[in-house]
């Protein structure tokens, strides 16, 4: 990865990779937005993908508020809408657009959810969805995912549920990495409260936006991807929601778990530039 880039947005210090510099301008931007596990970040997430979609377009991937190198700030009246709002005004700010959404995991059901609303402060050219949408179940798998205690260990774990391969989690610097990032001050704090529920705050039965999306109301050219053996989701989860979007079409990654673009990356990568360039 190149050196990340800081921008101020509304007063946020917000850390973002750029590839394709020199296409700004002439070619469309890419905004790729990453999962939400702890340690996660844009680095992580489209590191192996960012480099070669930069050689066709203008590439951006910010972190999150609270993620990566961002300040870590958490909105509990509404994290949702305030990530939301955050990566809008990081489009304004940078004064790119429309643009082709990537979005992987938590940011794959964010980006379904604000292209269900179709608002025109959120200009979407396409969108890519990767281990993103439909439903989230609890399992244990999940529960690894959310009950980081801050050690390598345990991170260890986390990349062992998120990948097929058992060359990830035996891979002593990439678990150091991640776990150095999920330990950088606040990092833990910001990513735990996304996981508080007050027990009073919703009545039985209660969903959230991205519990109740109107997929049939996204009007974008879609693509969603999905890991074979992803321990997240259930299996065939696509199935609930893909066909109800006009123009979605649905790639599997046979070799994968739940972050194919990652572990397939060369296959993510070919797909996705082939759907951009052709079908769009």
């Amino acid at each position: 990865m190149t050196p990340g880039h800081y921008v101020s947005v509304d007063g946020i210090r917000t850390h973002y990779y750029e590839a394709g510099a020199e296409h700004r301008g002439e070619r469309p931007t890419i905004l790729l937005l990453h999962s939400a596990e702890f340690g996660g970040c844009a680095e992580f997430t489209w590191e192996h993908n960012l480099p070669v979609l930069g050689r066709e377009f203008h590439v951006l991937a910010p972190d999150h508020l609270g993620f990566g190198l961002t300040d870590k700030v958490f909105d509990f009246g509404g994290q949702f809408e305030k990530r939301i709002a955050h990566i809008r005004r990081f489009i304004e700010t940078l004064c790119v657009g429309p643009v082709h959404v990537m979005g992987s995991s938590m940011s794959g059901g964010l980006s379904l959810t604000v292209a269900a609303r179709q608002r025109p402060d959120w200009p979407f050219a396409s969108l890519t969805v990767c281990s993103g949408g439909g439903e989230s179940p609890d399992n244990p798998a999940r529960k690894v995912l959310n009950t980081y205690e801050g050690d390598r260990d345990h991170m260890r774990r986390i990349v062992e549920v998120m990948f097929v391969d058992p060359k990830w989690a035996k891979d002593e610097a990439y678990i150091e990495r991640r776990w150095q990032m999920a330990a950088v001050p606040g990092a833990w704090e910001a990513t735990a409260a996304a996981r508080f529920k007050a027990p009073f705050a919703a009545p039985t039965g209660w969903k959230g936006d991205r519990e109740v999306i109107d997929y049939t109301a996204i009007k974008v050219p879609t693509l969603v991807f999905a890991g074979r053996h992803d321990p997240l989701r259930n299996p065939g989860y696509t199935d609930a929601f893909v066909p109800k979007i006009p123009n979605a079409r649905l790639h599997i990654f046979e070799n994968a778990a739940h972050m194919g673009n990652i572990e397939c990356a060369d296959e993510f990568n070919q797909r996705t530039l082939r759907f951009l360039t052709q079908e769009v």
